[in-house]
Formats: C-alpha cells, structure tokens, sequence
C-alpha cells in the first residue's frame, strides 16, 4: 500500500466572472428579463453561482436583493430574472465560485426598466377648418410628451383609437412643419409646435371632410404613445 498521496491547493476564485442584461441591452419593457454569465475558466464542473439586486424577491427565492439573502446554485450560463416592480435603472450583481468554493469577484450589469408608454398631450388647434386658399389654409397646433423621447409622427388616421402604425403621415411638401421627428432626445414637457397646410393634408387623406389627426411619441425604450 502506498504511503503517500497528493492533494491540490486551489486558492484561486473564477475568473473574469461577467453578466450582461438582455445581451446589454440600456432598456427593457418587461420585468423578467435574461442574464447571461460567463467566466473565463475553461472548465466548470462543479462551480455554484450567486445573483442578487434589484429583483422582485417573490419570484425565485434563490435570487434575493441581498448577496447574503441570495442562494448559491448551479453554475448556468443564463439566467432568468425579474426585476423589482418600479420603473428606473436596476442593478443585478453577480459571484461564481468554484468547487472547491473559491469565490471570484464581484461582476453587476445594469438596465433601465421602462413600462410605462409615453403620453402625448395637445394644446389646439387654432381653428377647426382649413381650406387651400392663401389665408385660410393652415391650422397650428403644438404637443408635448411627458417623458425625453427619441421619435414623433403626426398623422391622418381613421379613429383617435388607432395606433402608430396606421394611417399617413401628413406630408411637408406645401409647407406644414414638424410633422414628424426623427433626431433623438426630444426633451420631456417641452412643447413643440406644429402647422398642417390644407393641401397637405388633402395629399395624406383625399377629400374634403372631417379628420382625426393624432400624435405619436416613441420613448427611449421604443415604446409608442397609445
């Protein structure tokens, strides 16, 4: 029989340990979102993961707001979580230890939950009736939004129910003016102000007769005003 053995020291934590929020994603609409995790370590067996931050603590008991709250499991390389209920930035943190339980150190990614769609409130219009001839023939509107959005349309649509994506876009062919933006970082409560030209309008719905004209906003995480 032998009268010896060897026996490794490993004091050494994972490596590089890294989390990213919907691939790096800045936004998210949705509380649960996908953490993917990563360490440079070659070989994983047996090595346990702890996550924490701003969650919502009901979801899964092994992710918690606290390192010491939260639960090592399983080492994966995703992970489902759902953040706390309120909008704002969130912060999830990440740990990987081995196993033999050598901690790494800390990783965090970061995501601005973002639920609420912007809302778009108009003051106008000057008059209720445009015609083409000179004088009679503009109608002056402004809108503000209550959140910095990144995009807006003013459109012909068939009901103040419809949605961005239907109806036409009134043209600035005969000199009707923003009607739509496209630069980015339009600032919050500031008003901007609009003018639709009849024969405009009369390009984005042919004929004469009523026309609902709405307002879209898109917000930073891409959501459009109802």
């Amino acid at each position: 029989m032998a009268n010896y053995f060897t026996l490794t020291l490993d004091t050494t934590g994972p490596a590089n340990p890294q989390i990213k929020i919907e691939n790096g994603a800045l936004y998210t609409t949705n509380q649960l979102v996908s953490c993917s995790i990563s360490t440079s370590d070659s070989v994983t067996t047996g090595y346990q993961m702890k996550v924490w931050g701003n969650v919502d603590k009901t979801h899964d008991t092994d992710v918690q707001d606290t390192e010491v709250a939260s639960t090592w499991i399983t080492y994966g390389t995703s992970k489902q979580v759902k953040l706390s209920i309120t909008d704002g930035n969130k912060t999830v943190y990440l740990k990987i230890r081995d196993d033999v339980h050598n901690p790494s150190a800390q990783a965090s990614a970061n995501i601005i939950l973002d639920t609420d769609a912007p809302a778009v409130t108009i003051s106008g219009p000057d008059v209720s009736k445009i015609s083409k001839q000179t004088g009679k023939d503009e109608a002056s509107f402004s809108f503000q939004v209550n959140e910095v959005f990144d995009e807006y349309k003013v459109k012909v649509v068939a009901s103040s129910a419809a949605t961005h994506d239907a109806g036409t876009v009134i043209p600035t062919t005969a000199g009707s003016t923003n009607m739509s933006g496209t630069v980015g970082s339009y600032p919050a409560d500031t008003a901007i102000n609009c003018k639709i030209k009849g024969a405009d309008l009369e390009t984005a719905s042919t004929g004469d007769g009523a026309k609902t004209i709405k307002v879209f906003a898109k917000d930073k995480s891409g959501q459009w005003s109802a």
